[in-house]
């Protein structure tokens, strides 16, 4: 999945001036923000499925659309580095508020197959249940249904 060229990071309900913010302090942290290419997730991104929209986007046909709002916001990433993700997902959480409660997940083989969407939801799940859980009594998350 690390790919060099290009890091590509799917926005859910972050604005163009959040990722613009996110991406000075990536730059401003030591990464190279040139290889990341950003595209806010519509409603068109989230019926696809994760790997072609992955694919699309890095190699620049992003199907365009209004970039959703209103729920709390979530990043996919491809293609990047464990230390650049991680340093991606703290920038993106410092340009915003204590209470936006963001998620992040690094894109794995199993999710290239689901949709965006689906992805999202998966990743909301697991945050909202990791938030009340010891993960040392149930380190399977056998209870997440």
């Amino acid at each position: 999945m690390v790919n060099n060229a290009k890091i590509v990071v799917l926005l859910d309900c972050f604005t163009r001036n959040d990722a613009q913010a996110a991406l000075a302090a990536f730059e401003n942290s030591g990464g190279d923000a040139s290889k990341i290419i950003v595209a806010p997730i519509t409603e068109l991104v989230a019926r696809q499925n994760t790997g072609e929209a992955v694919a699309a986007i890095a190699g620049g046909r992003w199907p365009g659309g209004t970039p959703r709002v209103g729920a709390k916001p979530g990043a996919l990433i491809a293609g990047a580095t464990k230390h650049d993700a991680v340093t991606l997902m703290r920038c993106f959480k410092s340009i915003l508020g204590p209470d936006a409660d963001p998620v992040f997940a690094m894109i794995t083989e199993t999710g290239m197959g689901w949709s965006i969407e689906e992805y999202l939801a998966h990743i909301r799940k697991e945050h909202n249940y990791m938030k009340t859980t010891d993960p040392s009594t149930d380190p399977d998350m056998k209870e997440v249904d």
